[in-house]
């Protein structure tokens, strides 16, 4: 083909026309270049077969060779049919030549020509034979044979490329993973900024190399891929002047076999789960597992927690500058995140150069995240991968090559926890490896997890019928705890040693009122004990409060429930006095909500907490007497550690409202069968052993055989396990199957990720606070980039419609709004605070106690 029919070729058909016109060979030829280099980086299949992916990708925008995309960017014509879905026509409309090409076999073509064409977001939706013909004729006969001329001019850049070494079953995981590379060199070869412009005239060879040049400072740029995994990360985590733990040891010690690897990390509170999981995640990057790792995390302040955690442990990790990104819907607004943002292109923010930083370009967009060296974010962000999500299949590529390590995997309803099992079978079936941690894991749900990884293990077979999982039984109800479960195939548990300091016993006691915790907590306070209160829900808590300062005692305040700027401040005000190192904590008081079980590092003397499922009462009890070597016991003023639980008596139930006899709104919170079954476990044992009796206790309320519930409690029992099917049932519709390829129920609908919920639970509506002053509204955080943002605060949507909502036709809200995106706009509410803090009627905001309902 000659230099002149190419030349007329790109300038005939441009790809983009900002701030002028780019050929769309040229373009074509931009993002192969960058998939050339992500591939050198990072080979999925090496040799011949990435050779093949990469022209693959350099035709993903084949489509834009048509009558109609042209006519669309030089004439702004509307499309009947979108490029992409052009794309996907000409490849198999030129499949003969693609053949003798490429190789492989129809059915493998197929299947990644539709993977490369879906990089906008999710597959087409499959065409009849009459809308193909309807195509065709919108592309024009002269485009369909400049399209095939395209294939042979960019196939020439790649001597040897061939998919003789794919079969159909390997084309199924391999499409997902082609199609992530293809949207990941998409995002990074459509920037002007790294590929100008070119004129159309230029030698194809001459455009290549400096396509190729380009994309070698471009992916620089990004910071993927800079770093390296260092050979000595294990033995780097922990200081050397520090022993390591039983769990830790075990971390080390362990046998990890060739291929895939699931970890279950089963241990208390306080015995280093973290850095064990740190150990191992090193141990697999060494083996050639994983180049990176994703922490998943339960909430944003469990990832904000985390961030500074792995950033100190990042230079263990690997050798350079590692990036590291924080992902979740409110990223932006952590402080230490931000302070590590700048690696390129930006003024201050880490030093890419001399450890953990994170570029502009990772830093805009959650999804991004996923493909830092280190990321850390929310388990939603990971979950998305399996739900039908725009660009879900870059999520699954990115986290493939990463240790997925799940933290507090325990807490999951049934919902997420079918998503959870979905995503580490997906991670399995590419090739990628996982670690789950938890204090309180009942048996069935981790041998759920390892089933789940071991079938994306084995080959997928036609879903016809159920069949029964080859796979170990579970564990024995007397399992050894702590434990580490390494599984590929088999499993192995490994009994490990209990971490001294977490060897304790935990006195419980039972509270039959309100009125005796609020006495409880004044006698504590009056002696210097640093008391908590834990409440299920957020009005118990407000009316708690309310209590405690009427009997002259002063207590502060912690739930959801608060404009984000509030609560940071709250947030870091009670670390200063609760925390490890906190000062002035003698007889202080906090009254929280779940916020304080999971996301907060305190330590209290004294503690209430109102029922819950024992895991939860667990994870209480962990913030009490929780930092013994800054706290010992001789220094405590209060003889022993003691959870007093407000609960009525479980040997009395007369009818179904059992729990409401004691708790207001915070007995709806929890289903109560497994309350119930909480208190009767925890107090026929009458205290908490750590670590050792923990395992009885959960298999006692959560367990294939747990304890019979009273006559009154069966209806709720039929309807606990009806909801659970629903949920799991719920979720099986939503997921995508990994056992198919990306193309897969193709006329389903691809949502965005804010339209789609990880998780069930009562819907919320975000009110962003406003204040009025002379020049008009004012955020309520004050004025700055983040005002409105840290302004925001969620309430629950169905009591909120019930109310006259703020008018947000308003001209003042209206002006604000305009700056704001479309989505955001839409999804929230500005509200201006009246007198005494009026959002509306029915409803107020008060800095001390949060949006509070009349």
């Amino acid at each position: 083909m000659t230099d002149l029919t190419l030349s007329r070729l790109a300038r005939d058909w441009p790809g983009k026309s900002h701030p002028s016109e780019h050929p769309a060979l040229w373009h074509m030829l931009d993002v192969a270049a960058v998939a050339r280099h992500l591939l050198i980086a990072r080979p999925i299949r090496g040799g011949a077969t990435d050779a093949a992916l990469a022209l693959l990708v350099a035709l993903h925008d084949l489509g834009k060779i048509s009558n109609s995309f042209r006519a669309m960017l030089r004439e702004g014509r509307g499309q009947i049919w979108r490029h992409w879905e052009h794309s996907a026509l000409l490849l198999r409309h030129h499949d003969a030549v693609l053949a003798d090409l490429l190789g492989g076999s129809d059915s493998v073509r197929r299947i990644l020509y539709e993977a490369i064409a879906g990089h906008h977001g999710g597959p087409r939706q499959t065409p009849t034979a009459s809308e193909r013909q309807q195509q065709l004729h919108e592309i024009g006969p002269e485009a369909v044979e400049d399209a095939e001329q395209a294939i042979r001019a960019v196939a020439a850049l790649f001597p040897g490329a061939s998919l003789d070494d794919i079969d159909a079953t390997s084309a199924k995981p391999l499409s997902w993973l082609l199609n992530g590379l293809v949207v990941q060199s998409d995002w990074i070869g459509s920037s002007p900024d790294w590929f100008p412009p070119a004129a159309p005239d230029m030698p194809l060879a001459a455009y290549w190399a400096r396509a190729c040049a380009q994309a070698e400072r471009a992916v620089a740029a990004t910071g993927l891929y800079a770093a390296s995994v260092t050979d000595a990360g294990a033995a780097r985590i922990l200081p050397p002047d520090v022993s390591p733990r039983p769990m830790q040891q075990a971390a080390r010690d362990c046998a990890l076999p060739d291929g895939p690897v699931l970890a279950v990390i089963e241990d208390a509170t306080g015995a280093g789960k973290t850095e064990a999981t740190l150990i191992l995640a090193a141990r697999m990057m060494q083996a050639g597992k994983a180049d990176g790792l994703f922490f998943a995390l339960p909430t944003m302040a469990t990832a904000n927690a985390m961030l500074s955690r792995v950033q100190a442990a990042a230079p263990a990790l690997f050798d350079g500058a590692p990036t590291l990104g924080l992902a979740h819907g409110r990223a932006a607004l952590s402080e230490g995140f931000r302070g590590l943002i700048g690696g390129t292109g930006g003024n201050g923010g880490a030093n890419p150069e001399t450890g953990p930083h994170c570029t502009r370009w990772l830093a805009d967009d959650r999804r991004r995240i996923l493909l830092s060296d280190i990321g850390i974010g929310t388990i939603d962000q990971a979950l998305f991968a399996v739900l039908p999500t725009r660009f879900n299949a870059l999520r699954l590529r990115a986290l493939a090559r990463k240790v997925l390590i799940v933290d507090e995997a325990h807490s999951y309803d049934p919902y997420m926890e079918a998503q959870l099992k979905r995503l580490l079978t997906f991670q399995a079936r590419l090739g990628g490896s996982a670690v789950v941690m938890t204090a309180t894991l009942p048996g069935r749900m981790k041998q759920g997890f390892v089933t789940a990884f071991q079938a994306g293990l084995a080959p997928p077979r036609p879903s016809r019928g159920r069949r029964r999982p080859t796979v170990p039984a579970a564990d024995p109800p007397a399992a050894p705890y702590p434990a580490l479960t390494i599984a590929t195939t088999t499993a192995e548990l490994t009994a490990v040693n209990p971490a001294e300091p977490t060897v304790r016993r935990v006195g419980v006691t039972r509270l039959p009122d309100p009125a005796q915790a609020v006495q409880l907590i004044a006698e504590a306070s009056a002696q210097g004990a640093a008391c908590i209160w834990v409440r299920n829900a957020v009005d118990d808590a407000i009316e708690a409060v309310a209590a405690l300062r009427a009997a002259g005692v002063a207590a502060d305040l912690l739930h959801a429930r608060f404009a984000i700027c509030d609560r940071l401040d709250k947030e870091r005000a009670l670390q200063a006095v609760f925390g490890k190192s906190g000062r002035g904590r003698a007889g202080r008081v906090l009254v929280a909500t779940q916020v304080a079980e999971q996301s907060l590092d305190l330590d209290f003397d004294a503690m209430v907490s109102d029922l819950a499922p024992i895991g939860a009462l667990i994870q209480r009890a962990g913030r009490l007497w929780r930092h013994m070597d800054a706290r010992p016991a001789p220094t405590r003023p209060v003889p022993e550690p003691v959870l007093h639980v407000l609960s009525p008596d479980p040997d009395r139930v007369d009818n179904a409202r059992w729990l409401h006899q004691v708790l207001g709104a915070g007995a709806h919170v929890y289903p109560p069968t497994v309350t119930w079954r909480s208190a009767q476990a925890l107090f026929d044992a009458g205290e908490l052993r750590v670590p050792d009796g923990l395992r009885a206790l959960i298999e006692a309320v959560e367990g294939d055989d747990p304890l019979p519930l009273p006559e009154a409690l069966q209806g709720d029992s039929f309807k606990h396990i009806g909801q659970q099917m629903v949920e799991r049932q719920l979720a099986e519709t939503c997921l995508i199957s990994a056992a198919e390829d990306f193309a897969q129920d193709a006329m389903r609908k691809v949502w965005d990720d804010e339209q789609f919920p990880t998780r069930l639970g009562v819907p919320q509506v975000t009110l962003a606070l406003a204040r009025g002053g002379a020049g008009g509204l004012a955020p309520h955080a004050g004025d700055g980039p983040d005002g409105w943002a840290m302004s925001e605060l969620q309430v629950s949507k169905p009591r909120f419609d019930k109310l006259t909502a703020p008018d947000q036709t308003d001209p003042a809200i209206a002006r604000i709004k305009q700056g704001w995106s479309e989505a955001r706009a839409a999804c929230t509410i500005i509200a201006p605070l009246g007198p005494e803090g009026r959002i509306c009627e029915g409803l107020r905001y008060d800095p001390e106690l949060g949006a509070v309902w009349d």
